[in-house]
């Protein structure tokens, strides 16, 4: 049983109500979609059963029914009423997302799966329906959901809420470099939500307590998980990425006397370096080819300020006092459309 709904639709927003710019037949629909925002659900059922006599073929109306039913916890009327409709044609890919969430919400899990299944079937490159699959076994198999939200990487490399899963999973086991990866990936893709801020913090806090500088010349690193490797069986040309990692991150930690924003900043451009030089021609990463970019554009130390801000907000409200023309630089570049981070089924990052 999932504890929170995953598929937050805020019943103006509604992915169906939106995708469909069109004029309805029945105007009074927004009255009942308002109606139903004020958690006015029957007079808002009302109206939308009225909108189906005149217009039955199109299932805004029913869906839009099922939904105020699922916040009404009416759950086995939702599922009868999405039930209902599943062979009308304009279906897409949200139905299953909401039948399937309903079924969950009724105690019925292998059902809320088996309509995820569905759904992946007629919508294979659905980001939100493997990310709803992936939510139902991240309790008791974890293990399981990655690979079910990298699937869904795979399919939708540009859906945010994957690598948001994936990430926050990854970072609680003792391999945490996907883990930062995904999560950087994550606020890249979708900027300024509370799920950013989260991120924010915890990638900061994971790279702090994995760096333990002891002086200038001492310090070391534990991102990766411990395992027993037989040397006979490396390839001898091709490190794997965890480990050059870690010890390209080591080299760039060499001078820091203490881990914070400022010498987190510096640590990571000169990583990229190392990256570029050691790492990138058996480890090409889309990431570190937009940390790149940003660097070319000189805006990649404040970027590094930016996205780990609210790891430590006091120190970046006094970076960013001291640096506004800098910043304001970072701010012009980044929000410009064309400097975004593009992803797509040839570039993505999937960990090994």
């Amino acid at each position: 049983m999932k504890y929170t709904l995953f598929l937050i639709i805020s019943i103006i927003s509604s992915p169906v109500f939106n995708a469909q710019k069109k004029t309805f037949k029945c105007e009074r629909v927004y009255d009942a979609v308002k109606l139903i925002d004020d958690s006015k659900f029957d007079e808002g059922i009302a109206i939308l059963k009225e909108c189906e006599k005149i217009d039955p073929a199109d299932y805004t109306y029913p869906y839009e029914i099922a939904y105020a039913q699922l916040k009404k916890k009416d759950y086995k009327s939702a599922i009868s009423q999405l039930e209902k409709i599943k062979n009308y044609s304009s279906i897409q890919a949200d139905y299953y997302q909401l039948l399937g969430n309903t079924y969950d919400y009724d105690n019925n899990p292998e059902k809320a799966i088996a309509t995820y299944e569905e759904g992946l079937k007629k919508f294979p490159n659905s980001g939100g329906l493997y990310l709803e699959k992936g939510v139902m076994y991240e309790f008791d198999k974890p293990e399981e959901a990655i690979i079910i939200y990298e699937k869904g990487i795979k399919a939708d490399p540009t859906y945010p809420s994957n690598y948001y899963r994936a990430s926050n999973l990854y970072l609680r086991s003792n391999n945490k470099l996907p883990g930062l990866l995904y999560g950087e990936i994550f606020v890249n893709l979708e900027r300024t939500t509370k799920r950013t801020q989260e991120m924010s913090e915890k990638l900061y806090n994971t790279y702090k307590d994995a760096i333990d500088i002891k002086d200038e010349k001492s310090n070391s690193i534990s991102i990766c998980k411990v395992i027993s490797v037989d040397v006979n069986s490396i390839n001898r040309n091709k490190v794997p990425l965890c480990m050059m990692f870690e010890a390209s991150m080591l080299l760039s930690a060499l001078g820091q006397k203490e881990f914070n924003l400022n010498s987190f900043a510096e640590i990571r451009n000169k990583f990229l370096k190392e990256y570029l030089s050691r790492i990138k021609k058996d480890y090409p990463n889309v990431l570190m080819d937009y940390f790149k970019k940003m660097e070319d554009n000189k805006v990649f130390d404040a970027y590094n300020h930016y996205v780990f801000q609210i790891g430590n907000e006091k120190a970046f409200a006094d970076w960013k006092q001291k640096n506004e023309a800098e910043y304001k630089r970072f701010v012009d570049w980044y929000t410009t459309d064309g400097n975004a981070l593009k992803i797509n089924k040839t570039n993505l990052y999937i960990a090994d």
